[in-house]
C-alpha cells in the first residue's frame, strides 16, 4: 500500500509539472504574439521617408546637369528619397521610365519631356495610379500635371530677337542686316515657343532679312548650316540659337570660318543665345556675345519641391497669383491654376555686359557655390 501511494504521489506530480510546463508554453506564445504585433504596429505607424522620381531627358548638356542637381538637392535637403533616371533624348526611353516608375509608386514623378505629344500617355497613366505628375522646363501638351513649372519660352524668344535688333539699329542705324536663327526640334513645345517669339519680334522689321535652319537642336547641325550659309556667300550679320548647348556649334563655325571677333574689331557678328550657361556669359565678358536670356535651370527643382511638400503632398490647393523666389535674380514669378493644374511660369531676362558677374545668376551659383565646373 505504501508503495501505491508513492507511486500515485509521483504520478500527479508529473501530472501537474507538465500542467505549468503547458501554461509557460502558452504565456510564452501569447507574449511573443504581442510582441510581434506591437513591432508591426509600430511599423505601420512609422512615417515613410518621400520618394521624388525624377525622369530627366539628358544629362549631354551643363544645363541638363544642374538641372538634376536642383531637383536632387531640393529633394535630399528635406530628408527625402531622390531617383532618377536618364532617357539620353529617346522619348520611348523616357516613356518607359516613366512607366516603371509608376510601378514602383513615389510620392510623386517630375519629368522634363522629349516628346511634348508622346508623352501624354504616360502623363495620363501616372494620374491613374493616383501618383502626382509634375513637369519641368518642358511640359507636356496632355494629361493632367500637378505642377508645370516652366520658362516663358515665347518671351525668351522675344527679347533674343529684341537684342538683337537694337545691335543692328546700332550698326547701321535702323533694323536692318541678315539674322541667322539655328533652331531646336519642334515637337520640343519648348524650341517651339522659342522659335516662335523669335519670328512675332524679327518679322516685324520688312528690311531684316531672316535665315531660319532646322537643327534639332545638335551642335554639329548647327556648326554645318551656319558654315553652309557662310559657304554660299552669304553676310551674316546676327545669329542666335534656342539653346546653348546646340549654339556651342555657333562658336565652332564663326571661330573656323573667320568670323570670330570681339564687338570692337571689324567684321564682328552679333551673338544671342538662350539659357546664360557659364561659357557663354564668360563670351559676354570677353566681348564675344551681346547677350544671354537667362533661363533659371536651378529654380526648376526648388519651385516644384517646394509646391510639392506645402502643397500637394499636404493635401492643400495651391494659391494662384504671384511667388516669391528668394535668392533669385528676378525675385517673383505667377502661379496660374486650370482645373487641378498648377501652371509656374519663370521669367526669362537678359545677361549683358553690365550685369554678367552678378552673383544671383544661376551660372554663378551652380560654378562657384556648387562646384560645377563647365567643361565645353
Amino acid at each position: 500500500m505504501g508503495i501505491k501511494r508513492q507511486r500515485d504521489r509521483m504520478r500527479r506530480s508529473k501530472i501537474l509539472i507538465g500542467i505549468i510546463l503547458c501554461m509557460m508554453l502558452f504565456a510564452s506564445c501569447t507574449g511573443m504574439e504581442s510582441d510581434s504585433m506591437r513591432a508591426e504596429e509600430a511599423a505601420d505607424t512609422e512615417e515613410q521617408p518621400v520618394t521624388i522620381a525624377f525622369a530627366h531627358k539628358s544629362f549631354n548638356s551643363y544645363f541638363y546637369a544642374i538641372m538634376n542637381e536642383s531637383v536632387k538637392k531640393a529633394v535630399e535637403e528635406r530628408g527625402w528619397i531622390f531617383q532618377n533616371s536618364v532617357a539620353d533624348y529617346d522619348p520611348m526611353r523616357q516613356n518607359q521610365q516613366i512607366i516603371n516608375f509608376i510601378k514602383q509608386k513615389p510620392d510623386a514623378i517630375i519629368t522634363t519631356a522629349i516628346d511634348s505629344i508622346s508623352i501624354e500617355e504616360v502623363i495620363r497613366r501616372g494620374n491613374e495610379a493616383g501618383i502626382p505628375m509634375c513637369t519641368i522646363d518642358t511640359n507636356a501638351v496632355g494629361g493632367t500635371l500637378a505642377i508645370d513649372v516652366s520658362f516663358d519660352n515665347y518671351k525668351a524668344g522675344q527679347l533674343a530677337a529684341e537684342v538683337i535688333v537694337e545691335q543692328l539699329i546700332e550698326k547701321y542705324g535702323e533694323a536692318r542686316g541678315t539674322v541667322f536663327n539655328a533652331y531646336g526640334k519642334l515637337t520640343s513645345n519648348a524650341w517651339r515657343l522659342r522659335k516662335e517669339g523669335f519670328e512675332e519680334v524679327i518679322n516685324r522689321y520688312p528690311d531684316i532679312t531672316y535665315v531660319p535652319r532646322a537643327t534639332e537642336g545638335m551642335p554639329e547641325l548647327v556648326k554645318e548650316e551656319l558654315t553652309k550659309a557662310f559657304e554660299e556667300g552669304m553676310e551674316i550679320d546676327a545669329v542666335h540659337c534656342s539653346s546653348e548647348h546646340p549654339g556651342r556649334g555657333l562658336v565652332e563655325a564663326l571661330q573656323e570660318s573667320g568670323h570670330w571677333y570681339p564687338f570692337w574689331k571689324d567684321g564682328y557678328v552679333i551673338l544671342v543665345t538662350i539659357d546664360a550657361e557659364p561659357y557663354f556669359v564668360s563670351l559676354i565678358n570677353k566681348g564675344y556675345v551681346d547677350a544671354a536670356i537667362a533661363q533659371d535651370v536651378i529654380a526648376y527643382g526648388n519651385i516644384t519641391v517646394d509646391l510639392l511638400e506645402d502643397y500637394v503632398l499636404a493635401g492643400k490647393e495651391i494659391p494662384e497669383g504671384e511667388y516669391f523666389c528668394e535668392g533669385t535674380y528676378w525675385q517673383t514669378c505667377d502661379i496660374s491654376i486650370t482645373g487641378k493644374q498648377a501652371k509656374v511660369t519663370i521669367p526669362p531676362y537678359i545677361i549683358d555686359a553690365d550685369n554678367s558677374n552678378d552673383i544671383r545668376h544661376w551660372s554663378y551659383i551652380a560654378e562657384k557655390l556648387w562646384g560645377f565646373q563647365y567643361n565645353k
